[in-house]
């Protein structure tokens, strides 16, 4: 097919979800994980089509270990690639807990890729959810009228993109590109809607020996109204060990300490500790994240079967 083709036949899929762009999200933000390179999907839709791998995920995060009411998360999600091996489908169950706040939301996943050069590939990801929204503000007092409790359904659609190539992976999504109120209960207060999140991210994979692979990656956040944030990590794969060990700093926030080791062929096991640099959360016990994932056997070979994700 023409080149010039390919990219016309891409571009419907992308501009129309360009007018979402300026909403707001969900009313729990969808957390941060440190590990998000190894569950790219919880922050771009279009990761699935950069894996080329089905794979299932199960991440839980408790954050700030010692406080009550700190932030607790755990998700679940799955994707697989399409015969046509263009298009990818997913799903993610997340779980959410602030203090008395709480949330529970499904997504679904879809991406498409096109091939640029003989190299290089773009993503473009689109995902759509509900989730339940539970503030139990009558727990803080029973005698207090403000104090009300407050429910809702909340409908989000996101949108993500990825350019790759063998080496290189770049990538934008903005994970809640609108937010419809599809069901409130009655109470005396309304719900406030969170500002959109907006990610870039990067990523650049070398060998340093026969045994060594580095992984620099770099992942910055914006929410308006808030200080940038920014994630820069560096990971090592022992590739005979089947070991990751890595390093990273979030900005003002924490220190993390992560490996990953396969436990097989297909299945890996992922910490991470985050040791916060933040003096006013001294008396917390770090943060702790641990992750399963596992890999299904592909039906045939693909062109990514010589890439590793690592």
């Amino acid at each position: 097919m023409n080149p010039v083709k390919k990219y016309l036949s891409f571009l419907p899929f992308v501009v129309c979800f360009i007018p979402f762009t300026g909403f707001s999200q969900l009313r729990v933000q969808r957390a941060l994980f440190s590990q998000y390179q190894f569950n790219g999907l919880a922050i771009n839709p279009a990761f699935s089509a950069v894996d080329q791998d089905s794979r299932i995920t199960a991440i839980t995060r408790n954050q700030w270990v010692g406080f009550e009411g700190a932030p607790q998360t755990q998700t679940l999600n799955a994707y697989t690639t399409l015969p046509n091996e263009k298009t990818s489908i997913g799903g993610m169950f997340v779980h959410d807990r602030v203090g008395v706040e709480s949330e529970q939301a499904f997504f679904l996943t879809l991406a498409q890729r096109v091939q640029l050069t003989e190299n290089s590939h773009l993503a473009a990801g689109f995902t759509s959810g509900i989730g339940y929204y539970l503030g139990n503000y009558g727990s803080l007092s029973d005698q207090d009228p403000v104090f009300v409790n407050q429910s809702s359904w909340r409908a989000n659609v996101g949108l993500g993109l990825m350019y790759f190539n063998e080496r290189w992976e770049f990538g934008f999504s903005v994970p809640y590109l609108a937010k419809f109120n599809v069901g409130a209960s009655n109470s005396t207060t309304s719900l406030s809607a969170l500002r959109s999140d907006f990610y870039l991210t990067a990523n650049y994979r070398f060998r340093v020996n026969d045994f060594i692979k580095l992984k620099p990656s770099l992942l910055v956040k914006y929410t308006a109204g808030v200080p940038l944030q920014y994630d820069i990590n560096m990971n090592a794969y022992f590739e005979e060990k089947g070991l990751n060990l890595g390093l990273g700093y979030r900005s003002q926030a924490a220190v993390s300490a992560m490996f990953q080791v396969k436990l097989n062929q297909r299945m890996q096991l992922g910490y991470t500790h985050d040791f916060m640099t933040d003096i006013s959360l001294k008396h917390q016990m770090g943060t702790h994240e641990v992750m399963l994932n596992y890999r299904f056997k592909k039906a045939r070979k693909s062109y990514y079967d010589s890439v590793e994700r690592y």
